[in-house]
C-alpha cells in the first residue's frame, strides 16, 4: 500500500493544521496596524535571494497597506484547495490500495457513494487546472452536484472557483468530512500481523 492509515490520516492533520495556521496568519495580514510587528513593516524590511539575487517583499507591504483584505482572503483561501486537493488523493489512493488486496470491503466504492466525494473531485480538479473547472465528457454526467448548499454543474466548465462554488466554512466542512470518513477506514493488517 502506498499509505499506511496512520500516514493517510497524518495528512489530514497536517491539511487541518496548516488552514487554520493560514487563519491565524490572515489576522495579521488583516489588521497590520494592530499587531506588533506590523505585517507591512515586516514585509518592507523583508529580502530574499533566489538565484543569486535580492527579492523584495515590498509589493506585499503595498499590498496590505492599500487593502489587506483581498491578499489575506486569498490567502487563506488558496491554504484551502490545498487542504482539500492532498488529502482527497490519498484517501482515494489507499481506497484503491486496499481493494488491491482483495478484502471483502469494496472501500472506492464507498468513498464514491459518499454525499461529499463529486463535489470534492470538482475542487480537486479545479484546483488542478490553475483553479479553472474542466470538466471531460464523462465528469460532466455526473453533474450537478451539490455540498452544503453549494452546486457545481456542467454550466461551470472553464468558469474559475469563487466563492460561489467554494468557500471557506463549507471548504473546512468537506475536510473534516473527508477525513471522518478516513479514520472509520479498516487497516488491512493489524499490528499483531505485521511482527
Amino acid at each position: 500500500m502506498r499509505f499506511t492509515k496512520p500516514e493517510m490520516l497524518e495528512v489530514f492533520r497536517q491539511q487541518d493544521l496548516m488552514y487554520r495556521m493560514a487563519i491565524l496568519a490572515s489576522h495579521w495580514f488583516r489588521l497590520p496596524t494592530v499587531y506588533k510587528p506590523s505585517a507591512i513593516e515586516d514585509a518592507r524590511g523583508l529580502w530574499m535571494e533566489v538565484n543569486e539575487q535580492w527579492m523584495s517583499f515590498a509589493d506585499i507591504a503595498d499590498e496590505l497597506e492599500h487593502n489587506p483584505y483581498p491578499i489575506a482572503s486569498e490567502f487563506v483561501l488558496n491554504q484551502l484547495h490545498a487542504a482539500i486537493r492532498a488529502p482527497l488523493e490519498v484517501l482515494a489512493g489507499y481506497c484503491q490500495d486496499y481493494d488491491k488486496l482483495g478484502l471483502e470491503t469494496n472501500l472506492t466504492v464507498r468513498l464514491k457513494s459518499t454525499p461529499w466525494y463529486i463535489y470534492a473531485r470538482a475542487i480537486r480538479n479545479a484546483v488542478s487546472h490553475n483553479f479553472h473547472f474542466r470538466f471531460d465528457v464523462k465528469f460532466k454526467k455526473l453533474l450537478p452536484t451539490t455540498w452544503h448548499g453549494i452546486t457545481i454543474s456542467a454550466e461551470h466548465d472553464g468558469q474559475r472557483i469563487s466563492s460561489e462554488t467554494f468557500g471557506n466554512a463549507p471548504g473546512y466542512d468537506l475536510l473534516l468530512e473527508m477525513k471522518s470518513f478516513a479514520e472509520r477506514l479498516p487497516e488491512p493488517f493489524s499490528n499483531a500481523d505485521n511482527q
